[in-house]
């Protein structure tokens, strides 16, 4: 369009019909039809009557903040969700260059009008110094005219008019980062192009920020290790989005296409539920309440609903409303797909909510373990959490604390995600302990996590574990250390015996006592203790498999020597202690531990013990140790048959493993001869364990 395209809702020049209905922004080029009319080929029409009462511009905005204030009574200053976009800033800058409305929130009545009729600039204040009742420019974001849908900048205007929206300012001296509607933080990174020490000498507004035409610079952090944010206008990404097929399809759209697969009360049904199961495990989207049907991003919803799913039994009217017309995971899916590829261009904190949910999702297909697509998920996930600085420890930014609580939070449980799915899949883990600085907790992080203190504990109780599975991870089975060690028992046992020492003392305190075990109902652990427990067993089982490694590829010259032989001994004797304790947790699993062993990896936890136990058959050293083993395989085997219609995280290590049995295993492993004799001997699935 030419540079004198109509400013949009001028008071001489009034929107056609479709734009004002779509509350979208109208752009005629000399003369009708508008853009947007001849982009989706409807007749672009002046009928509709425009008169309406009018509401001043300061009862307006007051009024709004007095409904919300009723609404949240957990706004306080900040009045904004932490959970995706705010949904009141995005009424100041809702439109993109192709007219599109991107805000959660109607702007009020007469918003517009009164601007326009008063003479107001947009980009600040009245003209004469003064602003509206209540407002300073450290407490409200203005757009400028290079912002989409408020008019294009002129060449040689002033510095003011050319810049973004300065970000809102909290008790004067903190500043909102992620709160900025459709305008999204990038950080400026420590070795690219623009050198955050000079960064750090340019002038910068009470805000911390710097302006220029189509972005603005802002200093979170100064001092040894400065920290500035690019905040961009949308429309620099239009191109590499066109060309890359990114089809911007609205909110408004995508909100009513969601609507039609998941009513609002269902909606809201599904979240109570997913803040009962999923959230005391993953508080990572913020108090009960904030996530809502009717002002949250489609697609975080559509995840939400995705990853409780399987959960809708537990709810009184879901069980029913939902027993023959589930949403399809097909279409909720491909909201995702239609919002997630635009928005990876700029991604904002909900992007990387939404993909963290997909990542820790169980697998739709419980016997199929798509560990291609899952990795590539995590990858994006992780591209996207660097974007934001999310690999940064944000306790010392000039941001307000609950927004360096709500990050760290998200830090971490990326950080954690990526070692369980590292290990689950036999991928080294995308992510490096130098790299990512936030990989624990601490009570500070737990203001708005909507978790009491004993649920908190637990929490951290966990980052402790995942710190013991980063350094199995690192040094037992990072590509170098299995191509150093795998033949060396010697260094093998000196690495070990530390990460044993870490892993007992850690699960000492919460370990159930072992006098009467099976009899226990008061006492046993339940919610993320059992996932514990289970992530417990888990990281015991791969640092057992490290130990045995070196001694199932034996030398000639090691065959015989009584130190070998010895040292052989004792790491089969450190296995069986393991697998015993893993065979016992599957013999004591219930049904109400559906609830707690949902995550990706809890299916491979299981395969992993079936496999292991398999391992120690196949390499057993006589038929006695053969016999104990194919005994204590078949038993696992009968427990999880008897388990897996009320546990869906056992189908996939029952499926592996029996299918070695209907192939006939002598088929399927080169196996000794007193091996075969144990195997053809134990061919039923019999119900006894293992004798020591």
């Amino acid at each position: 369009m030419s540079g004198r395209a109509r400013r949009y809702m001028s008071k001489r020049n009034r929107a056609c019909d479709s734009c004002r209905s779509r509350k979208a922004a109208c752009r005629i080029d000399r003369a009708p039809p508008c853009y947007l009319c001849t982009l989706h080929g409807k007749e672009c029409t002046f009928l509709q009557p425009t008169s309406r009462p009018r509401q001043p511009f300061s009862e307006a905005i007051s009024s709004q903040m007095t409904q919300q204030t009723e609404i949240s009574p957990h706004s306080d200053l900040r009045a904004v969700s932490p959970v995706g976009d705010s949904v009141h800033y995005d009424i100041l800058m809702p439109i993109d260059d192709h007219g599109v409305n991107h805000s959660v929130a109607a702007a009020p009545e007469g918003f517009h009008d009164f601007f326009n009729g008063a003479g107001v600039s947009l980009s600040g204040d009245f003209g004469d110094g003064t602003w509206p009742t209540g407002f300073s420019p450290g407490s409200f974001i203005y757009p400028s005219p290079g912002l989409p849908g408020t008019g294009h900048s002129e060449v040689g205007a002033s510095s003011n008019a050319n810049c973004l929206p300065l970000l809102m300012q909290e008790n004067g001296s903190s500043i909102c980062l992620d709160t900025q509607g459709i305008i999204t933080p990038q950080l400026l990174g420590s070795s690219g192009d623009m050198d955050p020490f000079l960064i750090g000498r340019y002038r910068y507004d009470t805000s911390g920020a710097s302006h220029f035409k189509n972005l603005s610079i802002h200093s979170v952090s100064s001092g040894p290790e400065p920290t500035q944010f690019l905040l961009s206008n949308p429309s620099i990404f239009a191109a590499s989005r066109e060309e890359n097929g990114c089809e911007n399809v609205s909110t408004l759209e995508l909100r009513q296409e969601l609507e039609s697969l998941v009513p609002a009360d269902i909606g809201l049904r599904l979240i109570n539920l997913f803040e009962r199961i999923i959230a005391p495990d993953y508080p990572i989207l913020g108090l009960p309440g904030q996530l809502n049907p009717n002002t949250s991003p489609p697609y975080l919803l559509a995840s939400v609903y995705l990853i409780v799913e399987p959960f809708t039994k537990f709810d009184e009217r879901l069980c029913i409303d939902l027993a023959y017309d589930k949403p399809s995971g097909v279409a909720l899916y491909e909201i995702i797909n239609k919002a997630l590829p635009y928005e990876i261009h700029a991604p904002k904190l909900c992007v990387v909510q939404t993909m963290l949910l997909l990542a820790i999702r169980p697998y739709p297909n419980p016997i199929v373990l798509d560990s291609g697509f899952r990795w590539s998920q995590l990858a994006t996930l992780v591209a996207c959490a660097h974007t934001l600085g999310l690999h940064l420890d944000p306790k010392s930014w000039r941001i307000p604390p609950w927004q360096i609580a709500q990050r760290r939070r998200l830090s971490y449980f990326i950080y954690s995600t990526d070692k369980w799915l590292a290990l689950s899949l036999g991928r080294p883990p995308l992510l490096h302990h130098d790299n990512w600085l936030v990989t624990s907790l601490s009570q500070e992080d737990q203001p708005d996590s909507g978790l009491d203190p004993l649920a908190w504990m637990n929490i951290m109780k966990r980052a402790e574990l995942d710190a013991i599975l980063d350094r199995v991870l690192a040094q037992l089975y990072s590509p170098r250390a299995i191509n150093t060690m795998c033949t060396d028992n010697h260094k093998t046992v000196a690495l070990t015996g530390p990460l044993l020492e870490s892993l007992f003392s850690w699960h000492r305190p919460v370990s159930v006592p072992s006098t009467d075990v099976r009899s226990l109902n008061q006492g046993r652990p339940i919610g993320l203790e059992r996932t514990l427990e289970m992530n417990y067993h888990y990281i015991h089982l791969s640092i057992s498999r490290a130990i045995l490694r070196p001694f199932l590829q034996p030398t000639v010259e090691n065959l015989n020597e009584a130190e070998y032989i010895m040292a052989r001994e004792q790491a089969r004797i450190r296995a069986e202690t393991c697998i015993l304790a893993a065979a016992e947790f599957i013999h004591e699993l219930r049904p109400e531990d559906f609830e707690v062993l949902w995550p990706a990896w809890s299916a491979t936890a299981f395969s992993s013990i079936c496999f292991q136990i398999l391992n120690m058959a196949a390499t057993s050293i006589d038929r006695n140790e053969a016999d104990k083993w194919v005994t204590c395989l078949n038993k696992v085997r009968r427990d999880m048959r008897l388990k897996a219609d009320v546990l869906p995280c056992l189908h996939l290590g029952l499926l592996r493993i029996d299918s070695i049995f209907w192939k006939g295993v002598d088929s399927v492993l080169h196996l000794e001869e007193h091996v075969q004799q144990a195997f053809a001997s134990g061919s039923s699935i019999g119900r006894a364990g293992p004798t020591k």
